[in-house]
């Protein structure tokens, strides 16, 4: 038989067991006991301003990132650089002091020099080009390679930062003697300064934030920019004469922190990459429809629009070639002769090349 002493403490545990039964609720409370895992927020800062086309895909990629993880992974997005600049928010990426950072290839130029060669004067025959490079083999080993590894950062995505034409108060530009002699305000970077040397300019550089009153003053005689920028900034008043020679392609780059992609999930670091692929292409999209309408929009102004010939462009890309192979005593060559590659390999098809198989005649 059970003594007394026993069987009071079997009463005594079971009313306990019961009591934290009716306190912790049942199943059909809607509670199953568990303790559900809290949202892991990501900082994801962006030096473009509210209204910018690369923001909208950004803060697209940030709503879909949420919705596909049902909630487990939330981006909050600080746009208009009020972190700090690309190459700060950067630095601040390798050691995890911010998770996820759009920027631009030329910050990113800052950490691996590679980068800069992609912007490279004239070096991509046409759009389809710059996209088969970024989104090819160069532009993934890029992205995603050791030396970003090395320095804490994975690179998710590139965007469409547009390509940078010449605009004039002169007249119609169509060779590289129509800048001869020309003040140009161009980028304080050592390529588009031996790009406009190169093409018999003489280089301005006038900060961004002044140029409109520099074209008006006369300082510079002209400047390069994309088409969205030249129409926003209203540049069309004090030089209506814009020439699309696409001299520079560029892109911005959505890279992400080694460190912060310990804190997801396998499953739901692959729905992170596949979102971010997919706002590369909604923003592509977004970008395409703004440049067609903003071309609209200036010949409503009356600026005058200049589409090169192939013969035109192919003289600034002759004169612009020695930037490439004599950039940093030519220690990117080898990249340089597979970015080129890649657009002579798309003009095969063009010009009637034929693929032979082993052994046919």
């Amino acid at each position: 038989m059970v003594n007394r002493k026993k069987r009071l403490f079997f009463l005594t545990a079971a009313a306990v067991l019961c009591l934290m039964a009716t306190s912790c609720g049942s199943a059909s409370d809607g509670f199953d006991g568990r303790m559900e895992e809290p949202p892991i927020t990501l900082l994801l800062k962006n030096n473009l301003p509210d209204e910018s086309i690369t923001t909208k895909a950004v803060e697209w990629f940030s709503e879909q990132v949420e919705e596909r993880t049902e909630g487990r992974v939330k981006i909050e997005v600080l746009n208009n650089a009020d972190m700090g600049d690309g190459r700060a928010c950067l630095e601040q990426l390798q050691y995890g002091g911010t998770d996820i950072v759009k920027a631009d290839v030329s910050a990113l130029g800052n950490f691996v020099e590679e980068f800069n060669v992609l912007g490279m004067p004239y070096i991509y025959e046409d759009p389809e080009h710059f996209w088969a490079v970024h989104n090819g083999p160069i532009g993934e080993e890029l992205l995603k390679g050791a030396q970003m590894a090395e320095l804490g950062m994975y690179g998710l995505t590139y965007y469409d930062g547009g390509s940078r034409c010449f605009y004039s108060s002169r007249g119609e530009i169509h060779s590289p003697g129509d800048l001869e002699g020309l003040a140009v305000r161009v980028q304080q970077s050592e390529t588009a300064l031996s790009m406009a040397r190169a093409l018999g300019a003489r280089p301005v550089t006038a900060d961004y934030s002044e140029l409109y009153r520099t074209l008006q003053s006369k300082e510079a005689d002209a400047a390069e920019n994309s088409i969205v920028n030249y129409y926003a900034q209203a540049f069309y008043e004090v030089a209506p004469y814009f020439t699309e020679d696409n001299h520079t392609r560029s892109a911005d780059v959505l890279v992400m922190s080694l460190e912060s992609r310990k804190k997801l999930s396998e499953g739901d670091l692959l729905i992170l990459d596949k979102t971010a692929e997919e706002s590369c292409e909604y923003q592509r999209k977004l970008w395409a429809e703004e440049e067609a309408a903003v071309r609209e929009a200036l010949l409503q102004k009356n600026a005058v629009i200049t589409q090169l010939t192939d013969s035109e462009y192919e003289a600034f890309r002759q004169v612009c070639e020695q930037i490439w192979y004599s950039y940093r005593d030519g220690r990117y060559i080898d990249l340089i002769d597979r970015i080129v590659a890649v657009g002579y390999l798309q003009k095969l098809p063009e010009q009637g090349g034929e693929i032979y198989e082993s052994g046919s005649e």
